[in-house]
């Protein structure tokens, strides 16, 4: 069945709900989102919002080039996902920098990020061979 085609039901299948990596990359995005909202918000807005929208776009881009049945559109697709999760990690550095957060939280960031990094390119990896 290709993306977003009718199963036998008339029901829509979208693949992407179904990858670990997309699992993952949404629990990212509410830890991103929590610590953003809790640590950084109240001093600088700006920077709370550029991380909440680098992490939903992690798991946009997942959810985006799925839909293509091109295996390279998706790799690339991926790639745009890990991007973002760096994006991330260097808004949480700069909140830390600044003194909005502390070591522990940049840290909690910057482990879960790593872990989703690895399996964004391990994806990627094997949609290129």
């Amino acid at each position: 069945m290709a993306l977003g085609e009718n199963t036998n039901h008339g029901e829509v299948k979208f693949r992407f709900k179904d990858f670990r990596v997309y699992q993952d990359a949404k629990s990212y995005c509410l830890l991103c989102r929590d610590f953003a909202k809790s640590g950084i918000e109240a001093h600088d807005r700006g920077l709370a919002d550029q991380i909440s929208r680098a992490s939903n776009s992690v798991v946009l881009n997942i959810a985006e080039g799925s839909a293509d049945n091109s295996d390279a559109e998706f790799a690339r697709f991926l790639s745009i996902s890990i991007r973002s999760v760096y994006e991330t990690v260097a808004g949480f550095d700069l909140a830390a920098t600044y003194g909005y957060i502390g070591d522990a939280v940049n840290e909690k960031v910057e482990e879960e990020a790593h872990r989703l990094v690895k399996q964004l390119v391990s994806f990627r990896n094997k949609l290129r061979n």
